[in-house]
């Protein structure tokens, strides 16, 4: 197929999707009228034009978006009045921020980490799709272990998890004035970093429903509200 218009039609795809597209999906598309080496050229000539534009092509969870930039963010919010109750609280933002640097971490050592049961928040972040099971772990009582998503990193606009800030990049921004989206959405995210210590946790295949959830409460520590 001609370049140009596989360009356009690309291009129209990406304008009405509504979460990233990969190349091999694109590749369906087509039919095998183009190979991923050809989708790729395109992608990489689209990233390069949006990069003059209001808005921007990025890569996010292993596929490709148009989004818009934070710059714009604060115009973006007024317009479209942002519903709060799509908003993750503080104590979800804190649990997330957790799960996300020390994954596949138990509901435990989670509660040893933040000092609360965070029973309630971990279910509604299961409820978002934002975290997810991730086997049994490997000890007496085989307690579940969670993992993020592919929603996460697409709701964070991550290509994947190495993409996640340092702390140290973290201040920086927030010295720049760079991070209105980023403080709206991952407030104290990277303040728990240092406190999270990589730990090789051996994982079942099996990957069951959510876990029991409200037993254990054991009434350690305060709850979190739900949110």
């Amino acid at each position: 197929m001609d370049m140009n218009p596989a360009r356009s039609i690309i291009e129209n795809i990406l304008f009405i999707a509504d979460s990233p597209i990969t190349i091999e999906k694109i590749g369906e598309v087509f039919n095998g009228e183009m190979n991923k080496g050809e989708i790729k050229k395109i992608m990489d000539e689209l990233k390069t034009d949006y990069n003059a534009r209001g808005i921007q092509l990025v890569e996010i969870a292993e596929g490709y978006q148009l989004c818009t930039r934070e710059e714009y963010a604060e115009w973006i919010k007024k317009f479209y009045k942002i519903d709060k109750g799509s908003k993750l609280s503080q104590a979800s933002l804190e649990t997330l921020s957790i799960i996300a640097y020390k994954q596949p971490i138990t509901r435990v050592e989670l509660e040893e980490i933040r000092g609360v049961d965070s029973g309630g928040v971990v279910r509604t972040l299961l409820e978002k799709n934002l975290i997810k099971n991730m086997g049994r772990k490997k000890v007496p009582g085989r307690p579940m272990m969670y993992g993020t998503t592919r929603k996460f990193l697409e709701y964070f606009g991550l290509k994947s998890l190495s993409d996640l800030p340092t702390l140290e990049e973290f201040k920086d921004d927030i010295q720049k004035g760079d991070m209105y989206i980023k403080e709206e959405r991952a407030q104290g995210e990277l303040s728990l970093q240092q406190k999270i210590r990589h730990e090789e946790s051996e994982i079942y295949s099996e990957s069951d429903e959510a876990e029991d959830i409200d037993n254990s409460s054991g009434g350690q520590g305060e709850s979190d509200e739900r949110e």
